[in-house]
């Protein structure tokens, strides 16, 4: 059975011999939330959530924030805007499919599909990247870097006009981080002022496992 956000809680509760009131108790997150994490990823937990819970856990907060990654679904269900008449659907990965490998600082461009299946052209519209730098600060004021994501060339590319029917591809070129690990960025269709053109989608993204030359090599053994 695929670990969860919420069993992996439950069982460091369990070795930690603590009880999910003290948990609450603890991180000063309310019961309530501590059940919402069973949602992951239709209910996300706040960053705030996932700190305070890693230092009553003793664990690493990345360890957490990898579990919320890795709840992500692979399949992308058709999105529809406020107007029936403009839908999209993801058709397939062209490059990079999820959980591909790719070396620290390496450059490489993913390529999404979709299709317009509404009735309206797309026109001036964008993918933009969606991604928040997951940081926190020390007691000194330094900076810590919980989640090191894929830096993107340009965090906005133009989606060329597409018809009723017509399928496109739209590609975005990536700098993995230097550091090893599982990295995902989220993006979604914009208009030119930047408002959503499918507010309720999850959009697309790409989730590549980022490993060292060392590790690469042994992997190929």
């Amino acid at each position: 059975m695929k670990e969860t956000l919420d069993s992996y809680i439950r069982q460091r509760c369990t070795e930690l011999d603590m009880t999910q009131s003290e948990l609450s108790r603890l991180t000063g997150v309310s019961r309530q939330t501590l059940l919402s994490l069973a949602q992951v990823p239709d209910k996300m937990p706040s960053l705030q959530t996932l700190v305070g819970l890693a230092e009553a856990l003793k664990v690493h907060p990345l360890r957490l924030v990898h579990l919320v990654i890795d709840a992500v679904p692979q399949h992308r269900t058709v999105a529809k805007q406020r107007s029936r008449n403009d839908q999209s659907v993801f058709v397939r990965d062209v490059t990079f499919e999820d959980g591909e490998r790719v070396l620290s600082g390496q450059r490489f461009v993913k390529t999404w599909e979709l299709q317009n299946v509404g009735k309206v052209p797309w026109e001036g519209r964008f993918l933009q990247c969606m991604d928040e730098e997951i940081v926190v600060y020390s007691r000194t004021g330094e900076t810590l870097h919980l989640a090191h994501n894929l830096r993107p060339t340009h965090t906005r590319v133009p989606v060329p006009t597409t018809l009723p029917g017509d399928l496109v591809q739209v590609s975005v070129e990536f700098t993995a981080p230097d550091l090893p690990g599982t990295v995902l960025s989220y993006w979604k269709s914009t208009f030119t002022d930047g408002s959503l053109c499918f507010p309720k989608s999850r959009g697309v993204w790409v989730k590549v496992c980022v490993t060292s030359m060392a590790q690469g090599a042994h992997a190929e053994r």
